[in-house]
């Protein structure tokens, strides 16, 4: 209550939107690991990373298993895919993406939570807008 009367909640409503298209969304890539899904407590699948297609270039190997040596150190975040490429909210690689990515429902039940979870937590002021 203020002196000028009961104080005004500013309430936000929170509305998912189903997808049209990844751009510019990235939600599940910034929680998801770094390609495929990776377990910490699943060391033995950190060298070498088992995301191996015929045809991968060979930097892209290198980044991989450049990465994967680093988290075995510590020395690298867990939270984010590797590909992933926070200024533009897109996959770097996306024709070399995995099949977990490939395989991730569009607009599914998955992915709904996913970006609701992230709504909540952007109203919260737990995420920067721009994360």
């Amino acid at each position: 209550m203020t002196a000028a009367g009961p104080a005004r909640l500013d309430l936000q409503v929170l509305e998912v939107i189903p997808p049209a298209t990844c751009d510019g969304c990235g939600v599940c890539c910034e929680g998801i690991g770094s390609p495929v899904v990776l377990y910490a407590s699943r060391p033995g699948e950190l060298n070498p990373h088992p995301f191996r297609p015929a045809g991968l270039p060979a930097s892209l190997l290198a980044e991989i298993d450049s990465h994967f040596a680093g988290l075995r150190r510590g020395e690298e975040p867990q939270e984010r895919c590797l590909w992933f490429d926070s200024a533009t909210r897109r996959c770097r690689h996306y024709e070399w993406r995995p099949p977990i990515c490939r395989e991730f429902e569009l607009g599914g039940a998955a992915c709904l939570a996913v970006r609701a979870e992230s709504l909540q937590a952007r109203a919260d002021g737990d995420t920067p807008p721009s994360a």
